[in-house]
């Protein structure tokens, strides 16, 4: 795809001048053009003066003379060091005025002094008609559309070169000379400002409308030929300061490189999602609270297994051994109360339904060798078997008496609740105290 620019000039001569050059090229070169070719102007006469023949005749505010065409072409499209290839950019400029501005006189300069070395084109044509005098229409003044008109004649000579799609962060070779030099490049200020907004949002539609707040305006579009494309317009020209501030500050997304075009943006915005669903906060209707009585107050605390979690990596309650003191017993489905010795000093509660109560011990395999006092609804629970557990009980705690105090750990797990009832809790309660009472006589 060749690289077309356009403008318009009240003076023609100067233009004229300028494109045939004096002296050395741009690059250093002896010639300033490889070749020049005429449209519609006599070989001997200055082009300047035949073409003022035609200025004359046009209306007194008909105040454009030419307008000058730049058609410049990729390495790939033409080498400059190939002379077919200069001459195929020559025929390329010619063809473009003689169907694209019939009846008009032009003049086509093909170059390769640039600074890139490229080979490109100045086409000078006449802004005047040569049978009614009139000036160019609005088309053949627009660039996008002269773009177009380039394009379909070079398409016929080779294969044109869109660039590398692939590019993140597309630059000019004028933008990385002002880099170099320091100077202001607007470009590099709204890629900055697009990134900033990025960062500040959740979503595409986030992203679009915090845009206005750093200074952008932001257009979407929708081509059969690119798909979905982004045209972003600068509006904070605070960067310029006293510099003339250009009339166009806009980019379409693709030309300034894929960090900044649709696909990456919404690429981008789709990972920040998955992210924080991977990291993000944890849901509170997952979490399941433990009560620790310290000091005779009750702290509540988070716990990282969620009650689901907690029930999936204990056995089934169906598959409980009684009989079996080594094995421990599953902490899921019920309200725990550890009754410590000196059960004088635990602070007044009123437990639920169904409550299992168990000895806490430091030593992990001596408090998994103790079986715990554990009565089920369907069993006996009159005082006397109550008294005689207990009674068991307390034996065991005058033969390890390594008991340990002053610890109460409620945890609640709403899926299944069995154990005691509230008021053979309490009765147990009273029994341990009588008890204690009785030792001490």
């Amino acid at each position: 795809m060749a690289y077309t620019r356009v403008t318009r000039t009240a003076n023609g001569h100067g233009a004229l001048m300028y494109a045939y050059g004096k002296g050395k090229g741009h690059n250093g070169s002896d010639v300033r053009n490889d070749l020049i070719a005429n449209v519609n102007i006599l070989p001997g006469v200055p082009a300047e003066i035949q073409m003022q023949k035609y200025w004359n005749r046009a209306r007194a505010n008909h105040k454009t003379q030419v307008i000058r065409v730049v058609q410049s072409f990729s390495v790939r499209e033409l080498n400059p060091d190939e002379p077919a290839d200069i001459l195929t950019a020559n025929i390329i400029g010619q063809e473009f005025v003689q169907k694209y501005y019939p009846d008009r006189q032009a003049v086509v300069f093909t170059q390769t002094d640039g600074k890139s070395g490229l080979i490109h084109n100045h086409v000078i044509i006449s802004d005047t008609d040569m049978t009614s005098s009139r000036g160019c229409d609005k088309q053949q003044y627009y660039q996008p559309t002269l773009a177009k008109w380039t394009d379909e004649i070079a398409g016929q000579y080779f294969e044109l070169d869109f660039g590398d799609t692939t590019v993140p962060d597309k630059t000019t070779q004028t933008e990385r000379a002002k880099r170099a030099l320091g100077e202001y490049v607007w470009k590099d200020d709204l890629k900055s400002r697009i990134t900033e907004a990025m960062n500040e949002s959740e979503s595409e539609e986030d992203w679009i409308k915090n845009l206005p707040a750093h200074g952008v305006n932001i257009e979407v579009h929708d081509s059969k030929k690119r798909g979905k494309y982004y045209t972003y317009e600068l509006m904070d020209t605070d960067g310029f300061g006293d510099k003339k501030i250009p009339q166009n500050l806009k980019s379409r997304s693709y030309k300034l490189g894929t960090l900044y075009d649709a696909e990456h943006v919404q690429e981008y915005f789709s990972e920040k999602e998955m992210e924080h669903k991977l990291h993000g906060n944890r849901n509170e209707d997952n979490e399941h609270v433990t009560a620790q009585v310290n000091n005779g107050k009750i702290t509540p605390m988070q716990e990282d297994v969620t009650p689901v979690q907690r029930a999936a990596m204990l056995p089934d309650a169906d598959d409980w051994d009684e009989d079996a003191p080594d094995r421990k017993r599953p902490r899921s489905g019920r309200v725990e109360i550890v009754v410590p010795d000196n059960i004088e000093h635990v602070p007044h509660f009123t437990p639920d339904r169904n409550v299992r109560v168990r000895e806490s011990y430091s030593d992990v395999d001596e408090q998994d060798n103790i079986d715990d006092v554990v009565l089920d609804k369907s069993e006996d629970k009159s005082s006397d078997i109550l008294a005689m557990r207990l009674q068991q009980k307390a034996e065991r705690d005058r033969k390890r008496k390594k008991a340990n105090s002053g610890v109460v750990e409620i945890r609640k797990d709403m899926k299944s609740v069995h154990g005691l009832s509230t008021e053979s809790v309490m009765e147990r309660i009273r029994g341990v105290q009588d008890e204690k009472e009785d030792r001490s006589l």
